[in-house]
């Protein structure tokens, strides 16, 4: 075993002590919590979501909404709901629980830990509208450029383009968020937690869709799982469960690749980037030509 694995192993027995249960614990029953709200909320209940959303939808597409009682944000002209089925609290719940699982244990202080709770919230919360308004504009574009084909149903595509910007999205976000825990878990003068922060980044940008996948899996097909969706309509459940994987696979495929392309780019570069002469090492060369003279 190198010296890479001894320093890794160790930390992930230190990073399921007991004293960080009690912010998991919190993390979960905030997205228990917010999950049951949304199964019983109607559109006037999602307004904190639904509004921002849809005034972005407005800004980036020109299309003006309506706030209408009961369906939630209406354009008639050209038949477009943006309905609580359309709010993205799915998204918000998979980004913030992968947020906060993926910075608390490799934070120490009791601040620093409230801290990145409530800024991966509030991170989720941003990101969720942006991504969500993106999603919608795509398929209000794909709606009107009539790509559809026999079993291509507008509901299946846009089932897909679902599916593919949310974990695509989220594979760039667990990407941030791995460089951001890693600035703030950094100690300078202690040079093995330095080693581990550079191990544990060189994990999240070489397989950086493998924690968003598993989040996105486990709340999107594992909570139906658990709770015996698939007894209400057994069909429905296997095709929706067949298109999320056949998805979440391209995604996958999709990231490595690029992340794949963008490292070798970055060594090239560093391969051919003109390195600063070493007073030091010029010094040591001086004396070593002197007493060859000599």
């Amino acid at each position: 075993m190198n010296k890479t694995h001894k320093i890794f192993f160790p930390l992930c027995l230190r990073s399921i002590r007991v004293k960080n249960i009690i912010y998991y614990m919190v993390v979960l029953l905030m997205a228990v919590g917010l999950k049951y709200h949304y199964s019983h909320a109607r559109s006037n209940d999602l307004g904190w979501i639904l509004g921002p959303t849809a005034g972005v939808v407005e800004y980036i597409s020109g299309i003006a909404f309506e706030k209408e009682g009961g369906a939630g944000f209406v354009n008639r002209a050209n038949r477009i709901i943006i309905a609580p089925s359309c709010a993205g609290v799915n998204f918000l719940i998979i980004a913030f629980c992968m947020a906060a699982f993926s910075g608390l244990h490799r934070l120490n202080s009791f601040g620093l830990k409230i801290f990145w709770l409530g800024n991966s919230a509030a991170w989720t919360y941003v990101l969720t509208i942006a991504v969500n308004a993106f999603r919608i504009v795509t398929s209000i574009h794909m709606y009107n450029a009539d790509i559809y084909y026999h079993g291509l149903t507008p509901e299946r595509l846009h089932r897909i383009e679902g599916i593919f910007i949310y974990l695509f999205f989220l594979c760039l976000f667990y990407l941030a968020l791995d460089k951001i825990i890693c600035f703030w878990s950094r100690d300078p003068e202690n040079k093995q937690k330095k080693r581990i922060c550079q191990y544990q980044d060189s994990i999240g940008s070489g397989h950086a869709p493998v924690v968003p996948l598993f989040w996105y899996l486990m709340i999107s097909l594992g909570i139906p799982l658990l709770n015996r969706s698939y007894h209400k309509n057994g069909r429905q459940f296997v095709e929706h469960s067949l298109v999320i994987l056949c998805v979440c696979m391209v995604v996958f495929l999709v990231v490595f690749l690029i992340q794949s392309c963008w490292g070798w780019i970055f060594r090239r570069i560093q391969v051919y980037r003109p390195r600063k002469p070493n007073p030091a090492s010029h010094g040591r060369l001086e004396n070593n030509c002197q007493s060859t003279k000599i």
